[in-house]
């Protein structure tokens, strides 16, 4: 066999591969369970990286104590957290699991770090154990791998712009559109700008 044949063989090999993981990739997109979070925080430039956002949500910073499920988690563990509706659109955390649970639409994760609270207190008077913690008893800091968005540059400028902005309510008019299938592992789809929605292309 030639060396350019050998060589056109591979190149086919390395192409079907690629094409295999982008309609996988798009597969995976299509068919999950579209979730639409509020986001909040930004941070739009990187001159080695390009353009992006580093996108915040609810989901990094969550309370065990005040969600379902288990609270016991530590650094590394992965972690699952079922989502439900509410009634403005927006997706909120249900509760949270250290394995695949069997029912809802869930995201995949990993835990960053978890802080418990236990301090607490005893009445002199009635000997009563009474917590002095936070609010936040169980302060669980995790990331789920849709932290960072790559753009165009019009796009990175358009949500940086839009994530500094606030209305008189608070909020950036900025939602971020993911897919979860069925093992959990988000995958952005876009956002949602001040009502209009930009799907990403995937070609």
């Amino acid at each position: 066999m030639s060396v350019t044949i050998r060589l056109a063989l591979i190149a086919a090999a390395m192409t079907a591969f690629l094409g295999f993981l982008v309609i996988s990739h798009a597969a995976a997109r299509g068919s999950g369970t579209e979730v639409v979070l509020d986001v909040r925080g930004y941070d739009p430039r990187d001159i080695f990286l390009g353009h992006f956002s580093l996108i915040t949500t609810d989901l990094q910073q969550l309370d065990a104590a005040e969600l379902d499920g288990e609270d016991d988690f530590e650094t590394g563990d992965p972690l699952y957290v079922v989502l439900a509706p509410g009634s403005d659109g927006l997706w909120q955390p249900v509760s949270l699991h250290s394995q695949r649970p069997d029912a809802g639409p869930f995201i995949h994760g990993v835990v960053r770090s978890s802080y418990r609270d236990d301090s607490a207190m005893t009445d002199p008077v009635t000997g009563e154990v009474i917590p002095t913690g936070s609010a936040r008893q169980i302060s669980i800091r995790a990331s789920f791998n849709i932290e960072r968005y790559y753009a165009s540059r019009e796009l990175a400028q358009q949500l940086d712009e839009s994530l500094r902005t606030l209305n008189p309510d608070g909020d950036n008019g900025v939602r971020l559109i993911l897919s979860l299938p069925p093992n959990g592992d988000a995958i952005i789809k876009g956002f949602e700008i001040d009502g209009v929605r930009r799907i990403d292309r995937l070609w």
